[in-house]
């Protein structure tokens, strides 16, 4: 951590360029080219000659390297930028300046801020204790490893999948991590390896990677921030809804969620499409037809057993609802998965 924290020379540089003129960007960004204005007058050596307005994978990242790993420069002004590959902006002391679309947002020590591709952002601190390291990872890295720690079809995957790609105005995920040491070790861990010319290198930092997001997961579900609700108790409840619907979404209906999550039925239905995209019914249908097509896929049970198992009591019923979701009866998609095994 000491070595973090410790100035490199373009941040004293940039640090005495503040002090000099006393300019900072902590209520707007500026776009590069106000950027290089304000530093035209002696200070044109501290724009980053590969610092663009829009920053492609193919161009950032060296060949066969899949993970990259720095640190934020201090006194740096905020300046409007993107890129095609996600982001994990995670803060190990002070704090720094946020901007995203239309909103300003403060981060803390233990924040985990992941940012979607081609979203505008800028970030700026103007302190020697901030220290923010950041995570870029090419978007089908991220793909593979956040992802695929979240149940295929459940309702965390599909949250978080619209939350990240479908999310035009806030296209960002924010997790409150508090002072958990495991994680800010393994972020030190990926940036150390990141450095080094090591034997199996990216296998290490693929693995590592790995690793935090599992860790960030398994201790934080619950802590994350989602953009798109507006109050704070919506935030604080909004995994526990999702997971308690996953749990009993063969009996549960609207009232008794509402009544649970002390919401009414007009409140509640409106966090679920926003989170999920989806309404409340929509939701249980599709939880149930998944079940239902995996249980007809992996076992031997009747139909009849597996209807009553997703909440059917009609068989009949259950036949028309699965054709209608999945254009084939039960039956044949049993039948389809199974040739298609042999």
């Amino acid at each position: 951590m000491e070595q973090l924290r410790n100035m490199r020379e373009m941040e004293l540089e940039y640090k005495n360029y503040f002090l000099s003129t006393g300019f900072q960007t902590t209520d707007r960004a500026l776009c590069v080219e106000e950027l290089q204005e304000k530093l035209a007058q002696g200070y044109r050596h501290l724009f980053l000659s590969d610092f663009f307005e829009a920053l492609a994978e193919d161009d950032f990242f060296q060949q066969q390297q899949d993970i990259s790993a720095i640190q934020h420069f201090r006194y740096m002004p905020a300046t409007w930028h993107e890129h095609d590959f996600f982001e994990l902006a995670c803060v190990l002391s002070g704090s720094f300046t946020n901007f995203i679309g239309s909103q300003r947002l403060t981060l803390y020590p233990g924040d985990v801020f992941i940012l979607t591709p081609h979203a505008k952002h800028a970030v700026c601190a103007y302190a020697d204790d901030a220290v923010m390291v950041n995570l870029l990872i090419r978007s089908s890295t991220f793909d593979q490893h956040f992802f695929k720690i979240l149940p295929d079809n459940g309702l965390l995957y599909d949250f978080f999948v619209k939350t990240l790609y479908d999310s035009s105005d806030a296209p960002y995920l924010l997790f409150k991590t508090g002072n958990d040491t495991a994680l800010s070790s393994y972020v030190r861990q990926i940036f150390y390896e990141f450095r080094r010319n090591k034997r199996y290198k990216n296998t290490m930092l693929s693995s590592l990677l790995a690793i935090f997001f599992v860790t960030l997961l398994r201790n934080h579900e619950k802590d994350v921030i989602v953009p798109s609700m507006k109050t704070a108790a919506m935030n604080e409840n909004v995994i526990f809804i999702l997971q308690y619907m996953q749990k009993h979404y063969t009996t549960l209906t609207l009232s008794h969620l509402a009544e649970f999550f002390n919401y009414s039925e007009r409140q509640m239905q409106r966090i679920i499409t926003a989170v999920t995209g989806l309404s409340f019914s929509d939701n249980m249908k599709k939880m149930r037809m998944n079940h239902a097509a995996e249980l007809l896929e992996k076992t031997n049970l009747t139909v009849q057993k597996i209807a009553e198992m997703n909440g059917y009591y009609d068989a009949a019923s259950f036949r028309h609802l699965f054709k209608k979701f999945y254009n084939r009866t039960p039956q044949q998609y049993r039948d389809e998965k199974r040739t298609g095994a042999d």
